[in-house]
């Protein structure tokens, strides 16, 4: 949260923003009260998990110390993870630094601080009694302590875990997960099934944890670049990553119709041109793909910045995940669909997102009383407002192909006067035959929509002048999308349908 000259007065994170930010308006104490009063813009970064929220936002406040966390302004107030210094070491939180003990930190945000620990006892299933049993405790029949409370494992097992969860805190993860695996194969051949699933829960875990990327330390600097296109403007993200951890995020919009560049990708070249020639340049660029004179641009960025500069456009790992991680904050601005949007876009090879997607489908009993839909999805959620019916004049019989002309050329006339919007995408629900005919309507008037047809029996998506069908992956979002914007342009149809018939009948 920031003020009107922009300095950032409040730092906290949420799983519904939504819920979170609407309370701070419905609070009564003085705190919150004053807090909201100097609110000048609210600013979201998105993250994959909640452990990387709990990262960022105490990266943030170290960052930008801001008024309103106050709790974490002063940095001796800041805890740490203490390893005490016993015969049977165990990690405890301290305020203070002594000398018998090892110190990991501070810690800006108690809850990443309290969730290290837990996962230390998780991982490594210390035990945390004072002083040592002479039976197992209660949190080894349950699976969290090892037994070194009971003799069950000895002090030289124990201290070489203790070894291990030194690791950990340094984020030395590799090599605990290599070793991990290996002393699970190890304990399962040994037929020593009980140990071999302490490990594989370890390594299991480790692995997520390794996976967790804006913890993960590195000993360069990186920018990741991507881009939406948003109607007619494209808008740039760049997140700046030092030595693996956030430290800034910028956004620039432009219109596209008004620049020289033809391509989104000669866009992203014309902008780091230009952004890195006032700007410090990071060892490494990471963009989305291939872009112009990319070897003449990494030779102009390493001659003004003295060292190697490398720009790279990742396929898979995590320089991808980081890749799509600045496309989810990006989606943001797209709303809940925006993720099946730009699948969508991705698969029919569209230039812009379709953000208002328009579907049509003729409905008939026996060649009689036929009507057609036009159904409307707006940012991936039904628009009634956009709904249409048509009663089908022209047409005798069975002849979807003609009522679908007859109905795009309806439409389409109403769109070249200004009286409806022209849809980014407009679906004609059949196959081959049914997109021709729509593709013949739109010449006849001379207007250009992206058009695809949908196939019912397999949902294959048809594009003008390619024989081969985009078929979606089953567990697509964007699958999903189609079939809602089918199922309703079919439902609106058969209803529309109905009524007519009782009409006639009655």
């Amino acid at each position: 949260m920031k003020d009107e000259k922009g300095r950032v007065i409040y730092v906290g994170k949420a799983k519904s923003l939504r819920k979170r930010v609407s309370s701070y308006w419905r609070a009564q104490d003085e705190k919150t009260v004053a807090l909201v009063s100097e609110i000048a813009d609210i600013e979201t970064i998105v993250t994959d998990t909640e452990s990387e929220a709990l990262i960022l936002e105490a990266q943030l406040i170290q960052k930008y110390h801001p008024k309103y966390n106050i709790d974490l302004q002063t940095p001796g107030r800041y805890a740490f993870i203490k390893l005490t210094d016993e015969e049977y070491p165990r990690f405890v939180i301290a305020r203070k630094v002594t000398p018998d003990g090892t110190y990991y930190g501070p810690y800006p945000s108690a809850a990443a601080r309290n969730e290290t620990v837990r996962t230390l006892y998780k991982l490594f299933r210390f035990c945390k009694e004072k002083r040592l049993r002479k039976k197992a405790c209660f949190r080894y029949h349950l699976g969290l302590c090892s037994g070194l409370c009971a003799g069950i494992i000895t002090r030289d097992e124990y201290l070489a875990s203790i070894k291990d969860a030194k690791r950990f805190l340094k984020g030395d993860f590799a090599p605990l997960i290599q070793e991990s695996r290996q002393e699970m194969e190890h304990c399962a051949n040994a037929q020593q099934f009980e140990k071999a699933q302490i490990y594989r829960d370890r390594y299991l875990a480790l692995q997520k944890l390794e996976e967790q990327k804006l913890s993960a330390p590195k000993k360069f600097d990186q920018d990741i670049i991507n881009y939406i296109l948003l109607e007619s403007q494209i808008i740039i993200q760049l997140f700046h990553f030092d030595k693996g951890i956030i430290a800034g995020r910028k956004e620039f919009s432009f219109d596209f119709d008004t620049l020289a560049a033809h391509t989104p990708a000669e866009v992203l070249r014309d902008f780091m041109l230009q952004y890195y020639s006032s700007r410090g340049i990071p060892h490494e660029i990471i963009i989305p793909e291939e872009i112009f004179e990319k070897k003449l641009l990494e030779k102009h960025f390493q001659a003004s910045s003295g060292r190697t500069v490398v720009i790279m456009i990742p396929q898979k790992g995590q320089k991808k995940k980081l890749l799509d991680l600045v496309r989810k904050n990006l989606l943001t601005k797209l709303g809940e669909g925006g993720s099946q949007l730009l699948e969508l876009q991705k698969h029919l090879r569209l230039t812009a997102v379709p953000r208002r997607i328009d579907c049509i489908d003729i409905s008939h009993l026996g060649g009689t009383e036929t009507v057609g839909s036009l159904i409307q999805f707006t940012n991936g959620q039904p628009a009634k407002s956009g709904y249409r019916k048509f009663i089908i004049k022209s047409v005798n019989g069975i002849n979807d192909y003609a009522a679908i002309e007859e109905v795009v050329t309806r439409f389409g006339k109403r769109v070249l006067e200004g009286k409806e919007k022209k849809p980014d995408l407009l679906i004609i629900d059949g196959g081959k035959g049914q997109l021709n005919s729509a593709l013949k309507a739109l010449a006849a008037i001379s207007l250009d929509v992206p058009t695809v047809g949908l196939a019912k029996r397999m949902e294959e998506l048809f594009r003008p002048g390619i024989a081969a069908s985009v078929i979606l992956p089953p567990r697509s979002t964007g699958l999903q999308l189609v079939r809602a914007i089918r199922d309703e342009a079919h439902r609106f149809a058969i209803t529309f349908q109905r009524k007519r018939r009782k009409k006639t009948f009655e």
